[in-house]
């Protein structure tokens, strides 16, 4: 409980140092603790002088120079208070005992402020309770606390490796919401007569399976929606209405779905790029196979969402998940197998070819890549007991990619894939081409559907898919990139879906290892920061990469939150509604707004927030952009 008032003052210590005090060594102190696994910062290392009298510890504390000036904003400042605790230090160092932490305080009284230095008297109760004693420089009282708890804290647990996976390894999960009032009939499919006017919602529909030539399909219709898109924003009577892509079987939204049609999942990773760069423009919507299509889209559409699924009548939003992970090792890598990795001479390629041969046990690895043998990996590799076969070869071509499954020794037949090839060409949706999009779905969908192929009677271990976080969160600017990974997370949850091994990590920004992160201004990488995404570091990038095989999910995003755990996420503009604690704070923020404010309605009927920074208004209000 914390109180105002008369507190009474404790005598202060105008003798000094106490009388009968024997002194205590405290050179090597702060050395010797963080050998113990208790490391301190410069400010922290206050304990200038120590004395011993019995039970009773005496300490003399100091801020270091240069950070006397900071006593001021404090009533104690946090550093000197510790610095009075290490005092304590020194009697467990003497006993060779494991270290105590503060763990409860009671009767805490402060008598003045602004000192940079201290007197502190600790006496050590019959119950282990420390009572503390605290002057200024001259011994008049500064603070007291009568009692102080402390809680044993092994050398082990301080020194146990931390978490790196901890707020930063998470699942895609699909929840009902109850937005909307269940009806909403002002749509016309495309291709359809209409009264001449644009309805407020004009349908694609993506419905129909391909047949045959899955990777073909996959160029075609996202290159179909490509242009639509286009078409869409070049018209200005679309301002005010939303064009909607109807997909049947695209998602995975209920426990133990596959995928129906794989063709048109990369409409989704392509659209949702087109809404983060037009915010209100675009909708998508997944209907079940023997759902009734005019009902359950008009649920979906009166909803509100951007992107929505309807499964038995109920429509289905998308929010991001902690995933469990299991605490045992997980599924081993087959070490007399061989491993396949694509794109071995990228930096991702390289850094988990080292990694599966250090810590997985691997020794045979088939190291793919377009522009063949990387010398200096092979020889690290070497070097570190694998043996090493590479291929020249583009997986994206069917035929090559076969041969050089054919060649893999019988006796070390392939038990596991690790895909990493990709490329890049961004760019907003309005300028790419058909070109640009095919020649970056080429290494992540034609390839993945030729590796799905060849290898799905061989009984792989591992299936793994390098995708990124643009396909789930869409990427502005990377509308064919985010195409091209959701591709890669379809194909894994079809793969599970048929008792194949698969998993899609849907990766969010590395740094130190080249590519975009590497690339990223500090000014970019503080402002992707601030919305809750951080760069993930290769220490942390392959601590999930082992946590996934934890998991029963066929797709995860591993992506290091800047925010703790209890904190609200505000997002930046471009993240959807799948992220659930983003929403949470969009929606406080809105109640302590106020009222929300609203423009004329638009020609549909829809209210309009303000146009904010010279651009058009939203079709909805849906908080802070």
């Amino acid at each position: 409980m914390l109180a105002t008032g008369a507190a009474p003052t404790p005598q202060g210590l105008t003798e000094w140092p106490p009388a009968g005090a024997e002194p205590v060594p405290v050179d090597g102190l702060y050395e010797g603790l963080a050998e113990a696994g208790f490391g301190y910062g410069p400010v922290f290392q206050g304990l200038r002088a120590a004395w011993q009298h019995g039970d009773t510890s005496y300490a003399e504390v100091a801020l270091p120079e240069g950070a006397e000036g900071e006593a001021a904003r404090f009533g104690l400042h946090p550093a000197l208070l510790d610095a009075a605790l290490h005092a304590l230090g020194l009697r467990a160092a003497d006993t060779g005992a494991d270290g105590r932490l503060p763990f409860s305080w009671s009767g805490v009284s402060l008598h003045a402020v602004g000192a940079c230095e201290l007197r502190v008297r600790l006496t050590t109760g019959l119950g282990g309770e420390v009572a503390l004693t605290i002057a200024d420089a001259t011994g008049a009282p500064v603070a007291s606390v009568a009692g102080l708890a402390l809680r044993s804290v092994s050398r082990d647990q301080l020194t146990a490796a931390p978490d790196l996976t901890r707020d930063a390894l998470f699942r895609v999960e699909w929840a009902q919401t109850t937005a909307g009032d269940g009806s909403f009939d002002d749509w016309l499919m495309l291709g359809e007569e209409g009264d001449g006017a644009l309805p407020a919602a004009l349908v694609v529909p993506c419905v129909e399976p391909a047949a045959g030539d899955v990777a073909g399909a996959v160029h075609a219709e996202t290159a179909r929606v490509l242009g639509l898109v286009q078409d869409w924003l070049a018209e200005e009577r679309s301002a005010d209405a939303r064009l909607v892509f109807l997909t049947r079987g695209a998602v995975a939204a209920v426990p133990g779905e596959g995928i129906a049609d794989l063709a048109h999942a990369p409409v989704w990773g392509l659209v949702r790029s087109a809404q983060s760069e037009n915010p209100g423009r675009f909708v998508l919507v997944d209907i079940d196979a023997e759902g009734d299509l005019a009902a359950g889209l008009s649920a979906a559409l009166a909803s509100g969402e951007s992107e929505v699924a309807v499964r038995d009548g109920s429509v289905l939003v998308p929010r991001l998940a902690r995933t469990a992970v299991a605490a045992d090792a997980g599924a081993e890598w087959d070490a007399g197998g061989t491993v396949l990795v694509t794109g071995a001479s990228g930096s991702l390629g390289g850094l988990f070819a080292r990694h599966l041969v250090t810590e997985h046990g691997v020794r045979r690895l088939l190291l793919v890549s377009r522009r063949g043998e990387g010398a200096a990996l092979s020889a690290e590799l070497a070097g570190l007991g694998a043996e090493v076969s590479w291929a020249a070869c583009d997986v994206a071509d069917r035929d090559a990619l076969a041969a050089v499954l054919k060649a893999v020794p019988a006796e070390h037949p392939l038990t596991a894939v690790v895909h990493t090839a990709g490329v890049l060409d961004d760019g907003v949706v309005g300028s790419l081409t058909t070109e640009r999009l095919s020649a970056v779905l080429r290494p992540k969908v034609d390839a993945a559907w030729n590796l799905h192929e060849l290898t799905q009677d061989l009984g792989l271990s591992a299936f793994v898919l390098f995708s990124s976080a643009a396909g789930v969160f869409g990427g502005a600017g990377q509308a064919n990139y985010a195409a091209g990974n959701v591709f890669l997370d379809a194909l894994a949850a079809h793969r599970r879906a048929q008792g194949l091994a698969a998993t899609s990590l849907a990766w969010g920004l590395w740094t130190g290892v080249g590519g975009m992160g590497g690339d990223l201004a500090d000014g970019d990488r503080e402002r992707i920061n601030r919305g809750g995404i951080g760069a993930l570091s290769p220490e942390t990038g392959l601590a999930l990469f082992d946590a996934a095989r934890r998991t029963d999910d066929a797709l995860l995003v591993p992506s290091r939150s800047t925010w703790p755990p209890s904190a609200p996420r505000p997002g930046p503009a471009w993240f959807p509604t799948c992220c659930a604690g983003w929403s949470a704070y969009r929606r406080a923020a809105r109640r302590d707004r106020g009222p929300r404010p609203t423009g004329p309605p638009c020609a549909r009927g829809w209210p309009r927030c303000p146009p904010r920074s010279g651009r058009r208004p939203c079709w909805r209000w849906s908080g802070p952009r």
